[in-house]
């Protein structure tokens, strides 16, 4: 998935640390991690119920926040992923771009897709703000549609410090 590019580009995924995808679907990004010799679990609602929600250094919050109808449902699942974070929160959530994101149908705060699905569509600014409002911290962007939130500050640092000078140098 793009959150977990974004993690391996970044350097934020410790070989000896643990991952945990929280909304992991069928499991796709724990089965490459594990190739990768990581030590990821996961939890799904509909597709790993079984799955214990755990704490790990670094949690996934993959493309949930989007589909889940309820705002307070929303809020709660965004501070439980946030809760089992040691390290570091990536959230990545579907944003409007060049008019995707658009129908026909509203329902709520997002519409109904035509296969009878909701979507919550946010813009970048909109999905940091949410973030950093209810999780009452700094949302950094890592790429459209992709957050992190650190609840490590030594790595909060790092990471800022990695990034700066990556864009120096390529001035």
């Amino acid at each position: 998935s793009l959150a977990f590019k974004c993690l391996q580009r970044d350097q934020l995924l410790a070989p000896d640390g643990t991952v945990f995808d929280y909304g992991c679907g069928h499991g796709e990004d724990i089965t490459r991690l594990r190739t990768l010799g990581m030590n990821c679990d996961g939890w799904d609602p509909a597709w790993r119920p079984n799955g214990l929600k755990q704490v790990a250094d670094v949690v996934n919050l993959g493309y949930v926040l989007n589909v889940i109808e309820d705002v307070d449902e929303r809020t709660a699942a965004l501070r439980e992923a946030w809760n089992l974070c040691q390290k570091i929160l990536v959230v990545a959530a579907r944003i409007v771009v060049g008019g995707w994101g658009k129908a026909e149908v509203e329902y709520g705060d997002g519409i109904l897709t035509q296969i009878g699905t909701f979507q919550k569509f946010y813009t970048q600014a909109e999905l940091r703000e949410y973030l950093e409002t209810t999780l009452g911290t700094d949302a950094l962007p890592a790429a459209p549609g992709v957050f992190y939130v650190f609840g490590d500050a030594t790595l909060r640092q790092q990471f800022l410090t990695t990034r700066y000078r990556r864009r120096s140098s390529n001035c």
